[in-house]
């Protein structure tokens, strides 16, 4: 969902430089009256070095403007907040902060893999699965153990993992909900786990909606009730038409004996960007056989996205209306959170709201439909 985060949280969600990458990043003062925030030395109690970590945790002074300043900022970022985590967990093995700290490791050891292209995603489950069991942690960093391991179920599952299941997610979902229920995102864990479970298990999705949105007030049942309605119109052919930024005329129905992509998405956004490859692929394989793409940018800058869908060869329509997240087509659809892809077969009807997972081939197996 879109939801309003700390720095650290937000660019956790954002694409990834490498770490020999030749990027410059921004200069940065991390830590409030530290000369050099890498010399752990100079904080010589645990409270001064848990002091420093949590600076550390809320970003550099000046929130970056751009996806690129915020991907430059983490590789600073992401190697102090591992560094000081870990002299904690070393030097103060008898502060319960130990565990919070151990936490943060586990966390940033793992956005430290993503940045050097690793999957090491078993190793941290197993991390996380130790730390969730350790009696004398605090419920909150059990209970946040035990989040990030179903989020890890749920990345691995949209990813086509066949190992797991939405059986398997859903007595994860329920398990949690017995042993914290309590926990203060639950209602957006559930709400997560409805959105990934929409295409596979849709009764299942539709369940947990319904229990949110009847939940009453606020964000999470306002969205549940949000993406009913939007289901609901979902069960008729797409209505969808605009002008293109390009001026071209757009109308789903005139594309009707095609399999089309509508890709929500934006030049600013990491995880977009890194989709693009496997977007352009299934394209140029699969276009002159009926494929075709329409985009929904979230831009603002009418400029940016022209020159990027240019350099890229992103050929197909663009709608645009600058207004970014309060973008006219996403905001009707309820869009919260980019990429979204959906994929229209060839009577016009929505058949998944997940087209990243494996997109070329569930394009091929829509064609032959």
């Amino acid at each position: 969902m879109k939801l309003f985060v700390p720095f650290l949280s937000a660019m956790l969600t954002l694409g990834v430089l490498p770490l020999n990458s030749h990027a410059q990043a921004p200069s940065l003062s991390p830590s409030a009256g530290a000369a050099n925030p890498s010399d752990l030395s100079q904080y010589t109690t645990a409270d001064a070095l848990w002091l420093h970590i949590q600076d550390l945790k809320k970003g550099p002074p000046m929130r970056p403007a751009t996806a690129a300043e915020y991907r430059a900022a983490m590789m600073v970022m992401v190697p102090l907040i591992y560094d000081g985590a870990t002299e904690f967990v070393k030097r103060y093995p008898g502060d319960p902060r130990k565990w919070d700290a151990r936490l943060l490791q586990i966390e940033m050891e793992n956005t430290l893999n993503q940045m050097s292209g690793r999957d090491e995603s078993a190793s941290t489950a197993r991390q996380l699965q130790d730390l969730s069991k350790q009696n004398d942690a605090s419920s909150s960093v059990r209970g946040q153990a035990r989040y990030e391991l179903l989020a890890l179920s749920l990345h691995a599952y949209l990813q086509g993992n066949t190992t797991i299941t939405s059986a398997s997610i859903l007595a994860q979902l329920e398990q949690f909900t017995a042993d914290f229920p309590t926990y203060p995102s639950l209602d957006v864990l559930k709400y997560k786990v409805a959105e990934s479970l929409g295409s596979s298990d849709p009764a299942a999705s539709g369940t947990l909606l319904k229990e949110l949105a009847a939940s009453g007030e606020g964000r999470v049942a306002d969205q549940a009730r949000k993406e009913l309605a939007t289901r609901e119109r979902l069960k008729s052919p797409l209505d969808l038409h605009f002008t293109a930024v390009d001026g071209s005329q757009v109308d789903l129905s005139t594309m009707r004996g095609k399999v089309v992509l509508v890709d929500f998405w934006a030049t600013w956004c990491g995880p977009c960007k890194a989709e693009l490859p496997n977007v352009l692929s299934a394209y140029q394989k699969l276009h002159d056989k009926g494929f075709e793409i329409v985009g929904i940018s979230l831009d603002q800058d009418r400029d940016s996205l022209l020159k990027y869908t240019a350099q890229k060869g992103m050929t197909w329509p663009q709608y645009f209306d600058g207004k970014g997240w309060n973008n006219g087509i996403s905001s009707e659809f309820g869009i919260q959170s980019i990429p979204t892809m959906w994929l229209v077969n060839k009577k016009g009807f929505v058949v998944t709201t997940n087209g990243r997972a494996d997109l070329e081939g569930q394009v091929e197996q829509l064609l032959a439909e």
